[in-house]
């Protein structure tokens, strides 16, 4: 019974450790697929060796006499594995999307992996104490047991504890369960010597099996009372007034000279004017408001991606004949934006708690204006750009409708693979598009990432026509402050696509796509 209670504690946490380790590098590196696969790899590398280091270790010196240091060990491990990302993080990140999530996940997790792999090889050891006859049936449930705790604290993490405590105090209380687990291992029933290991070992053994329990214990205390404290200034030097982790970001709410910002992860979403709460201090934003000059007599406008609310209040603020809906996925989202960002409560503005591509799919309403903003600078939810998505976009769209989104690329060379791509997609599913790389007017560097906005529609807008209705700020209606140059911007190259993928639902290499220069 005692075995078993071990097992299914040390299953539940390893498995709490691996979904904690992508939350710890996403602030830095974000949530990309690579840093998924960075993750799952080095946790995986780290249980072979283990599996087969733990069964050489219960061979030769016995399990009971090795388990509790194993464990104890462990935990200490996970409990100080904090200050190893704190040291490492903007090192490795500095090594590429791929290296450098790989190098840091094994500097900061792979040991206490490793160490808390080698626990089953060591269980199976004990079990055969009741007889080879029963081996078989022993293992099994051994590894029933330690996979049952596994789903538990997969589900119990993902669910539930992320949402609720910060990821820090999260890893530690991690590391003071294992090395509380590690005095179980004293009840455990002692088994035959091994001839070539001295006896004396197994009362050194539990000596060592308290005083590392009781160290990883007085560790992880400590720990909890240091990184349980809220930072208040971030590193460049703004105050921070929010932070959580849900199941979807590390979110960060910051202010410094009038200004407040919302962050996911390591990506700056939103920067609002605090003297009047409308204005957008980031220009993507209010380039979103050209789509009004391809559809000028827009009514209904759906935002799928809330943020801090930037398009979707300014909307309100601006145009009152409109009634604006937006989707977001995240419900802290929502609460922050109405907390933190005076995103207000109005019949004219109505927000849903939902998957975007999902309310898409499902909802009954038409609209003249999709504005799709739930890209990032380095991951991209891949379901939202496919072809297919696109299609059901159009589905709700009025005949004369537009789409607008927010690309982060080049607009040119060899790392423009994504945003071609994504322009390539929306080629195929309607007539005209508009490219708008911000910023490129001024500094006529056409291979560096930069915001493009890119509007598509069935409606034939030529391009003086479109142009004279930036200049002239759709006769006044638009308020955005320098809204008459954004025609400046307008992309009127041919945008080469021959090279690059049609994103579909089969096949969208969205993150490979990602240029992170």
């Amino acid at each position: 019974m005692i075995l078993n209670v071990i097992v299914f504690l040390c299953g539940a946490s390893l498995m709490g450790l691996e979904l904690l380790g992508a939350r710890v590098l996403a602030p830095t590196m974000g949530n990309s697929i690579f840093v998924w696969g960075s993750v799952i790899s080095s946790f995986m590398i780290a249980l072979s060796i283990g599996y087969w280091l733990g069964g050489r270790i219960a061979d030769r010196y016995g399990a009971p006499r090795t388990l509790g240091m194993v464990i104890g060990g462990a935990g200490l491990w996970t409990a100080l594995s904090p200050l190893a990302a704190n040291a490492c993080l903007e090192w490795s990140a500095g090594l590429g999307p791929r290296l450098g999530p790989l190098v840091a996940t094994t500097l900061i997790f792979f040991g206490p992996a490793l160490l808390i792999a080698m626990v089953s090889p060591m269980g199976v050891r004990l079990a055969a104490s009741n007889g080879l006859a029963h081996i078989g049936r022993s293992a099994g449930s051994l590894y029933a047991v330690s996979t049952a705790g596994s789903i538990v604290g997969t589900l119990a993490t993902s669910f539930w504890l992320i949402p609720l405590l910060q990821v820090e105090p999260l890893i530690v209380g991690i590391g003071a369960i294992l090395a509380m687990t590690a005095f179980l291992t004293l009840g455990l029933s002692p088994e035959a010597e091994p001839e070539i290991a001295p006896r004396e070992l197994g009362l050194r053994a539990t000596s060592a099996v308290i005083a590392l329990a009781m160290v990883g214990c007085v560790v992880a205390f400590a720990m909890f009372m240091t990184v349980n404290q809220p930072t208040t200034v971030n590193a460049d030097g703004e105050q921070v007034l929010f932070r959580a982790d849900t199941q979807y970001h590390r979110i960060t709410v910051t202010e410094a000279d009038g200004a407040r910002s919302l962050r996911f992860d390591k990506s700056r979403q939103s920067m609002i004017d605090l003297s009047d709460g409308y204005t957008s201090l980031i220009d993507y934003p209010n380039y979103l408001h050209l789509a009004l000059t391809v559809k000028p007599d827009a009514k209904r406008v759906l935002v799928l991606g809330l943020g801090a609310g930037a398009v979707t209040k300014r909307m309100w603020h601006d145009y009152p004949e409109m009634r604006i809906d937006s989707v977001e996925i995240d419900p802290v989202v929502v609460d922050v934006a109405e907390r933190y960002f005076g995103l207000p409560e109005d019949d004219r503005l109505r927000v849903t708690v939902a998957d975007a591509r999902r309310y898409v799919q499902t909802t009954e309403e038409t609209y003249d204006i999709i504005i799709v903003d739930a890209y990032y600078a380095d991951s991209l939810p891949f379901h939202l750009t496919t072809r297919e998505f696109l299609e059901e976009l159009k589905s709700r769209l009025a005949p004369d409708g537009v789409i607008a989104y927010n690309v982060i690329s080049p607009v040119q060379g060899a790392q423009s693979d994504l945003f071609r791509s994504m322009y390539r997609t929306a080629t195929g599913v309607w007539d005209h598009t508009w490219a708008f790389p911000i910023g490129i007017s001024a500094d006529h560097t056409s291979e560096v990432n930069r915001n493009i906005i890119v509007l598509a529609s069935d409606s034939d807008v030529p391009r003086a026509e479109l142009l004279g209705r930036i200049e002239s700020r759709l006769g006044g209606r638009v308020q955005i402050p320098g809204f008459e140059a954004y025609g400046r911007d307008l992309w009127t190259e041919i945008v080469p696509v021959a090279d690059v993928p049609e994103l579909t639902d089969a096949f969208a290499p969205t993150d490979s796509l990602i240029n992170v220069n």
